[in-house]
């Protein structure tokens, strides 16, 4: 692959003055706080690599949990000690923009000469924009699939050959191959009450042809008794309510359910640990709608406001998306936000990761708007009361969209 030439800065150098030579100029530190936590992860091994070829700069970096990072940043713009550099999930750059805690960096992104927007997925680049200033740069992206236990299926009567089309074929081979007196399930997915159960259920509310602004509509009600049915009938566990999707595949990797819905993130441990003959399969379509969606998932690189090195923070940036950085994203199970690099020869199952980065093309971004955060809380809340029973999806629905309608007017979302 034919690999562009990307921006660098010169090295410093010594200057000769009337008194001697100058002493070396120390190097500009970057406080990077990140979301990689394992050691082999391409991110790190990125960091690794820029402080190894850079005399410059140089980054100091701290890994964050992912759920917690937010939180953190929010206390360091409180005491005015933020880092300099951070990666923050995809539908919180509008909120965070809109609180005035992001530095706008369109203006560079629109001058680098590595960054230009056609590089880019469409949806991945729409995350970074509020009110049409830019407030990020995408760093990795990813989707949702169904990963298949064929062995399960094959045990169930079910042809692992003709995986379900749609949502009413994906309740079948459920229904088929469930037995929840032994404690086998056909479906996981998770519905907690996070934005990961979010994540997770609001491509089905798209895919029903419905959407924030239509969520008291029968097709809403579909998109979400679909699942109340599942755990209802037996076809998924009760546990899908408190079960982060992390912990739903630990439930498929040990053969207690035969399909869950994930993320390409998974994709090294199951390749390490899995012990049955599995693949990937696209999200079945509602059929009398056939509308093809799943999430956006990944995270941004975005400078906080008040950050003291800010410049330096950019060339981090562009150094992370130049094709050879980005391309091993692929072996940590993630994908690039950037659509000209291919990923490694020599890479296991290159046709699953393909199968991700194909759904790319209909993976749809939450958001943006400020008010995400309240908006996903509303909606968690509707799915937990359904499958509880505490309401019937309808009444749920609508006492969401009774906290969303005024969020909506406010900001209103485009597509949704």
């Amino acid at each position: 692959m034919k690999r562009r030439t990307f921006c660098t800065l010169a090295t410093a150098g010594s200057a000769s003055l009337a008194l001697g030579a100058r002493p070396a100029r120390a190097a500009t530190t970057v406080s990077l706080w990140h979301i990689f936590g394992y050691s082999t992860e391409p991110g790190l091994i990125n960091i690794t690599r820029f402080n190894q070829t850079r005399t410059d700069v140089q980054i100091d970096g701290k890994s964050v949990p992912f759920g917690q990072l937010s939180q953190q940043l929010v206390k360091a713009v409180a005491t005015g000690d933020v880092p300099d550099l951070i990666t923050i999930d995809n539908p919180t750059v509008a909120s965070f923009a809109g609180q005035g805690v992001l530095e706008e960096v369109g203006a560079k992104v629109a001058a680098s000469k590595g960054l230009a927007r056609s590089r880019f997925f469409p949806g991945s680049w729409a995350t970074t924009i509020f009110q049409g200033k830019q407030f990020a740069v995408p760093g990795e992206v990813n989707t949702l699939m169904f990963y298949v236990n064929q062995d399960m299926l094959r045990a169930g009567g079910v042809d692992p050959a003709k995986p379900p089309q749609t949502w009413a074929e994906l309740t079948a081979v459920a229904a088929k191959v469930a037995d929840s007196a032994k404690g086998k399930y056909g479906i996981g997915v998770s519905a907690i009450q996070t934005e990961e159960g979010t994540f997770q259920w609001l491509p089905f509310l798209q895919q029903s042809g419905a959407g924030l602004k239509t969520l008291t509509s029968p097709d809403a009600v579909a998109a979400l008794q679909l699942w109340v049915d599942w755990v209802q009938k037996g076809y998924a566990s009760h546990d899908i309510l408190v079960k982060r999707q992390s912990e739903m595949t630990d439930a498929w990797l040990a053969g207690n359910s035969a399909m869950s819905l994930s993320g390409p993130w998974e994709l090294p441990r199951i390749l390490r640990d899995v012990k049955f003959n599995w693949t990937v399969i696209p999200m079945p379509v509602r059929a009398d709608k056939n509308i093809h969606a799943t999430a956006l998932g990944g995270y941004v690189w975005a400078i906080p406001k008040g950050a003291k090195n800010v410049d330096a923070a950019f060339q981090v940036i562009e150094y992370m998306l130049a094709p050879e950085q980005a391309a091993r994203s692929f072996a940590g199970g993630r994908l690039p936000a950037v659509q000209d690099v291919q990923p490694p020869a020599d890479l296991p199952r290159a046709e699953v990761y393909a199968g991700f980065e194909s759904q790319l093309q209909y993976a749809r971004p939450r958001g943006p708007s400020p008010e995400w955060p309240r908006i996903s809380e509303a909606l968690q809340r509707a799915i937990q009361e359904a499958i509880t029973g505490q309401q019937p999806a309808q009444q749920a629905l609508a006492t969401a969209a009774a906290t969303i309608a005024p969020l909506l007017q406010r900001y209103p979302i485009e597509g949704m």
